[in-house]
């Protein structure tokens, strides 16, 4: 790991903080280090201690948590301007996830002190909090009920659909998807193997619901994908 950084300037990512004012950025932040992460490396491990809330300035990270037969259960992956480490932040308890770095990844790190002193000089900064809180919590209701009431290909076409809203571009062919994660990362993220995963989106194609292509998908048909989550 790159020796850590206290920050002069700040340059805070701009995603979950974006309606704050650049004197509430600057708040929030003045007081963070930069720390920076290869990738494959630890920042935060299930269970242990909180106090502290970090802001992906770039890069990418998993959250996960240790699933049966020693594979991992996928909850998210973020990117620049994301937030996390929060909720033990808040309440002081374990950390509730292990974050990986996907990829090299620099952070922005404030201890609980820092942090509780941005939410009262600037309200704006807590009702940023409080929204994002009640986004993860929506995100949570939602693989709640993929994994309680949906099969393997009801997840999948969730995912794909989910990927879709968020990001996809409309063609002449149809919903244009880029994908920002292997096989592995997807098989995870719905709670499958990766053999099961290529063995669904095949169908998929086989049944002309989408084209594969080289970290790329194409919805060609998005209701009949909608039909196997419901």
């Amino acid at each position: 790991m790159i020796p850590d950084e206290v920050l002069g300037p700040p340059a805070p990512p701009a995603s979950i903080f974006a309606e704050l004012s650049k004197d509430d950025l600057d708040t929030l932040v003045s007081t963070f280090r930069r720390r920076t992460f290869a990738r494959t490396q630890t920042l935060v491990e299930v269970g242990g201690p909180g106090g502290s809330v970090f802001l992906i300035e770039s890069g990418r990270v998993r959250i996960s948590l240790p699933g049966s037969e020693g594979r991992e259960v996928t909850l998210a992956h973020m990117g620049p301007g994301d937030c996390f480490g929060e909720m033990s932040m808040l309440d002081g308890e374990p950390r509730s996830a292990t974050v990986t770095a996907v990829e090299d990844t620099v952070v922005l790190e404030g201890t609980r002190d820092d942090f509780m002193r941005s939410l009262e000089a600037s309200p704006r900064i807590a009702m940023s909090l409080l929204i994002m809180m009640s986004q993860r919590l929506r995100a949570a209701n939602d693989i709640i009920e993929s994994l309680s009431f949906l099969d393997v290909q009801g997840r999948v076409a969730r995912f794909l659909l989910d990927i879709a809203a968020k990001s996809g571009t409309e063609t002449a062919e149809g919903i244009s998807v880029a994908l920002p994660y292997t096989r592995q990362e997807m098989a995870n993220i719905v709670s499958t193997s990766r053999e099961t995963l290529t063995r669904v989106l095949k169908n998929f194609e086989r049944l002309k619901y989408v084209r594969l292509l080289r970290r790329k998908v194409v919805i060609l048909n998005a209701p009949r994908l909608r039909l196997k989550t419901q």
